[in-house]
């Protein structure tokens, strides 16, 4: 390969280099990528709420998978830029074209070998508002044997430039851009959905948090219930030898007793099920963690308004900004399906030199000896536009139609609200109701158990008094419970949980 074919491709490759090492310069960094090893999910000592919330944000596979799809919603952003940056083009090739030399004549071929060496580049381009540039600039160095007319060797040069450019039809830099639009649309509703699925993790782990809490004393009340049965019958046996008692007291005793033990061992499954619950969602693979000790927070009586909770639920609920956001999307792809209703009309435009010299540096740096242009204008009208006066159509439809989805969504949350508002309200007086009988039934239990001591009352009347005891403890335990899930659902809602754990998401 001769000098010239090697300059000029190592010219023209380095270009290229510096050209597409800048580009990627200024292409803006992506998210970090996830991946690597998880943190051990650590339950040691005391678990609080806020701790387990951490683990699972970290951890938690819905949460992890969600986040690639903000991932992919981004890289959609640069996909769609990507349409309005320039392509560069480099060509470098050798001809050889050679014949036998006693087939060599004036009358046919005035040469014996004819070597040509061509280096090209380009530059193209589609701009904002709907046309398209293309830059280019072409060597040809042509050598021939033997040599029938100066120069020889010859260099051939042009520079051209050729501009389309639509006047209708995808005319227009609102849309270009409708695309990148919706692209970062995109963005936006993948982070909004990533927001909902941090809100069901937080929600989900604040349910789970208190159903352990709520099977672990369950648990107790049950083992204070066996321990108060175990007591009754070793009573009931010393009075039986006394005399006092009959063998069906004894029965009846050790009846309790069995149903006592029954009861705690599908409290214990209760437990080990809550405790795997609770490190599903964070995470654990391996569910060899011991779970520690679970205690109830302290929340009191939150006072709740449906028109503060309605409020907070539109500021910072993601479900009707993704509803938003997808109308704004569909209105951009309104935009181009209404542009594409009118007919292609487009003007295109050339101009270019050439030089033709036995130097290399005259024929690039010139003078040039010749130029040529070219202009026109080209109309494509389909009959009747019915296929794309239908796509509009259907775009307005989409628009109309997620509009309506959006009053729909904001009546769900109208409801949802007053639900969760109720709820919490009415958990608070369960609440209250429910210690007020634990009481009542805690005392009538014992005035049983003293009338039961002194022979006034049947073993089985106090065995019935505990039966009612136990559930009113567990219903007063449920009730403080339900509370919290109460609050819980509100504050989903709310949207207000990320506010409160202090956990900042990207818009």
């Amino acid at each position: 390969m001769s000098r010239f074919l090697s300059r000029s491709g190592v010219a023209l490759l380095c270009l290229a280099s510096i050209l597409s090492a800048r580009a990627a310069d200024e292409t803006p960094a992506p998210f970090a990528a996830l991946g690597g090893a998880q943190p051990a999910v650590d339950l040691s000592g005391q678990v609080t709420l806020q701790g387990s919330i951490a683990q699972a944000l970290s951890r938690n596979f819905a949460v992890r998978i969600q986040q690639f799809t903000v991932f992919e919603a981004v890289d959609n952003v640069d996909i769609q830029t990507a349409t309005f940056e320039p392509t560069f083009n480099v060509n470098v090739n050798k001809t050889v074209d050679q014949q036998a030399s006693d087939q060599v004549s004036i009358s046919t071929i005035p040469y014996s070998n004819y070597a040509t060496e061509t280096a090209s580049f380009s530059v193209n381009d589609t701009l904002l508002t709907g046309g398209t540039v293309a830059l280019g600039y072409s060597l040809v160095r042509s050598d021939y044997t033997p040599s029938f007319g100066p120069p020889n060797p010859a260099y051939a040069g042009s520079p051209t430039i050729t501009i389309t450019q639509p006047l209708l039809q995808g005319a227009g830099t609102d849309y270009g851009r409708a695309l990148i639009e919706s692209a970062r649309l995109g963005v936006k509703i993948s982070n909004l959905n990533f927001r909902s699925t941090v809100l069901t993790m937080i929600f989900n782990v604040e349910t789970t948090y208190y159903n352990l809490l709520y099977q672990r004393e369950q648990y107790k009340v049950q083992a204070d219930q066996l321990k108060q049965a175990q007591q009754l019958l070793d009573e009931n046996t010393t009075k039986r030898e006394t005399g006092v008692l009959t063998d069906l007291d004894v029965m009846n005793a050790r009846a309790g007793v069995a149903a006592a033990k029954n009861q705690l061992l599908l409290d214990m499954q209760a437990v080990h099920n809550s405790e795997d619950s609770l490190l599903q969602l964070l995470g654990d693979r391996e569910f060899t963690t011991t779970v520690g000790e679970v205690q109830f927070p302290d929340v009191g009586e939150p006072a709740v308004d449906f028109a503060h909770s309605y409020k907070l639920a539109r500021d910072n609920g993601p479900n009707l900004a993704v509803v938003q956001a997808t109308i704004d999307q569909f209105k951009l792809a309104a935009l181009r399906a209404r542009r594409n209703t009118l007919p292609e009309l487009n003007v295109n435009g050339g101009y270019g030199y050439g030089s033709y010299s036995g130097s290399l540096s005259d024929s690039i740096q010139g003078p040039y000896n010749g130029y040529n242009w070219t202009a026109g204008v080209t109309l494509s009208i389909p009959w009747g536009m019915k296929a794309a006066r239908a796509n509009y159509h259907q775009a307005l439809s989409q628009v109309h139609s997620e509009q309506v989805a959006y009053d729909q969504a904001d009546q769900a949350l109208v409801v949802n609200i007053r639900a969760a508002v109720r709820g919490v309200e009415t958990s608070i007086q369960t609440v209250h109701s429910s210690a007020e009988n634990a009481t009542y039934a805690n005392k009538a239990y014992e005035l049983t158990k003293a009338q039961f001591d002194a022979g006034l009352a049947t073993s089985y009347l106090v065995l019935q008094a505990q039966n009612t005891l136990e559930t009113a403890r567990v219903s007063e335990l449920q009730a403080k419970v339900n509370l919290l899930v109460a609050i819980a659902n509100l504050r989903f809602f709310e949207g207000s949980s990320l506010q409160l754990y202090r956990i900042n998401l990207p818009e």
